[in-house]
């Protein structure tokens, strides 16, 4: 009897994959581009893609480069192996074999929240999961083939084998295990870049499990050897050189690096995302548990931040985040982007007191975007994936002990994704 009520949840699960990887080809059908530069983007670099067919060594050259007219900061790899798939099968072919990922992204998010929530049943896990086929990231970039999107996919492999990592009991179980997700995430930043940055919070983790034994200096000189071809690349095609081009100001610029810009808007974007899946009541009662000269700090942290702020204006074109135009579009200021980037670093901060590794998280997702433009593609399902399995916080009181959640998710994803398709058709 057990037997076939463990089969029936597994046909729900299946069905309910099934349901939304079928939304995906209905948005391919019609060209969905939630993004609003998904479709541009992917035939932009799908002509270097056909440039690297005809003459391979020639484009590598010019690859990232404005005298080339190949102006791009992606990593090469994923447009060489276009080039090459593309020689046997056609445009459309090509982008329905892309859309695939979409649902590899989501397994394999779904076998991570199993392993970190165990006593949670399959079914809602598999809800939890398949929400991000609401994002306009996972749906654009599944429809219009994108390095990213496949990045994000290794990215979240990494993610399952570094919770395997700390499930193992044995140590040759977590040997084996910290190297496997190292080489996905190596192997993520060879898609997209910047994800190489996730190399540095996977090694400090598995210093603090190994110390400086053996298997420690293992897994370094490993991660040394596939970061070799991502260091080389970098600083050979100086890449952030061509970036500048592709922006018009200098990399060396204050208006370009200046920390005060991410500080804020990944802040508003961070609480944007898990936005759906926190309890707000247990919000209130965790700032009111905060001391005066704790919100005192964090306040005048905040108004530092402010003081420095100068990132370009919303309709620009360079993103900001969902609280950056809102304020903009409502007011024509920043007035209410700065109460909320205030509101997300105080909240932050309650994460981040309580472990470590939270306050190692929130610095990598700040590296994670050395450049200028903050788009909300570069977060989007990341921040969400990332909270629900990396991040130490009581998700089970935030999130589980609340039957509505999974519709509150659910509403969430499908308002976001109506705002970004009626926002291309308006603009």
């Amino acid at each position: 009897m057990q037997k076939i009520k463990f089969n029936i949840s597994n046909l729900k699960i299946i069905f309910i994959f099934f349901l939304f990887y079928v939304s995906i080809l209905i948005g391919f059908y019609f060209n969905e581009d939630s993004l609003g530069g998904a479709k541009g983007d992917f035939n932009y670099h799908f002509k270097i893609s056909l440039a690297f067919s005809k003459n391979f060594f020639e484009t590598f050259s010019g690859f990232g480069t404005q005298e080339a007219s190949m102006v791009t900061r992606n990593s090469p790899l994923f447009w060489i192996i276009l080039s090459q798939v593309n020689k046997f099968i056609s445009y459309e072919t090509l982008r329905i074999i892309n859309s695939f990922v979409s649902i590899l992204i989501c397994l394999y998010f779904f076998r991570c929240l199993k392993i970190r929530y165990k006593d949670t049943e399959s079914f809602t896990l598999a809800l939890i999961a398949c929400s991000i086929f609401l994002s306009p990231t996972i749906r654009s970039l599944s429809i219009w083939p994108y390095s990213l999107i496949w990045g994000l996919l290794f990215f979240v492999v990494s993610i399952f084998h570094y919770l395997k990592f700390h499930d193992a009991k044995r140590e040759m179980d977590k040997f084996k295990q910290s190297l496997i997700a190292t080489f996905f995430v190596a192997l993520s930043a060879y898609f997209y870049p910047a994800f190489g940055i996730f190399f540095f919070f996977y090694l400090v983790s598995f210093f603090f499990i190994f110390n400086l034994n053996q298997r420690f200096f293992l897994i370094l000189i490993f991660s040394l050897i596939l970061a070799t071809p991502f260091l080389y690349y970098i600083f050979s095609k100086d890449i952030f050189d061509a970036f500048e081009g592709a922006q018009g100001m200098s990399m060396n610029n204050f208006n370009t690096l200046n920390i005060s810009n991410k500080i804020l808007i990944i802040s508003t974007m961070i609480l944007f995302f898990i936005a759906p899946i926190l309890n707000f009541k247990l919000i209130k009662n965790e700032i009111a548990n905060l001391k005066s000269i704790e919100i005192l700090v964090l306040i005048i942290f905040g108004l530092i931040n402010i003081y420095f702020f100068n990132y370009p204006k919303y309709d620009s074109g360079f993103g900001g985040g969902f609280f950056y135009k809102l304020s903009n579009i409502f007011f024509n200021n920043n007035y209410l982007f700065f109460v909320f980037s205030i509101f997300s670093i105080v909240y932050i901060y309650t994460i981040l007191k309580k472990n470590y590794f939270n306050s190692l998280i929130f610095l990598t997702l700040i590296l994670f975007n050395p450049q200028l433009t903050i788009y909300n593609k570069y977060y989007d399902p990341l921040i969400l994936i990332i909270f629900m399995t990396l991040i130490n916080f009581d998700f089970k009181k935030h999130y589980f002990e609340k039957k509505y959640k999974t519709l509150q998710l659910y509403f969430f994803g499908m308002s976001y994704l109506l705002i970004g398709l009626l926002k291309n058709q308006v603009y």
